[in-house]
């Protein structure tokens, strides 16, 4: 399984560390369901599908219509900032995860905490992004957010 994860839009993209999505999507998914949207069970099943699915799919934000991706990034960023509030995601809460379940083992690859910067930064890239504001990574490179070291520059 790979560990990255394209996230596309409107021909622009980066790459994200699957394990930092996966951790911003479940807690989306959580914000989401606060939603009253009558649509949000699907966008919800769709983010925990991307969650467990990892680097086999990439995400296509031209996939949601302009309400649902204003959603989806309004819950995204609030995930973001309430997994800053806890400082992080160890791995003792992942493993009560419904929305894993047999998977949580194996989740957050063999790390024990993982930190709310990386995610927070994932979180603004996406908004920056879906904004069309994402600034241009160097000639054959990409943006890599979400590993444990912050963001990268991947390729070349």
């Amino acid at each position: 399984m790979s560990k990255t994860v394209p996230v596309i839009f409107d021909g622009a993209m980066f790459w994200a560390y699957d394990v930092a999505l996966g951790v911003l999507f479940v807690e989306a998914a959580r914000v989401g369901a606060e939603t009253p949207a009558a649509w949000w069970p699907d966008l919800g099943h769709d983010l925990r599908t991307h969650a467990l699915l990892g680097g086999s799919s990439a995400v296509l934000l031209d996939d949601f219509d302009e309400d649902r991706r204003q959603v989806l990034l309004h819950c995204v960023v609030e995930a973001a900032r309430r997994i800053e509030a806890r400082g992080g995601v160890d791995r003792a809460e992942v493993s009560t995860w419904p929305e894993l379940e047999e998977s949580a083992t194996g989740f957050l690859r063999g790390a024990e905490h993982v930190d709310a910067a990386p995610l927070v930064e994932l979180a603004e890239a996406l908004v920056a992004l879906a904004a069309r504001a994402l600034p241009p990574a160097p000639a054959g490179r990409h943006w890599y957010y979400g590993t444990p070291e912050g963001r990268m520059l991947q390729g070349g």
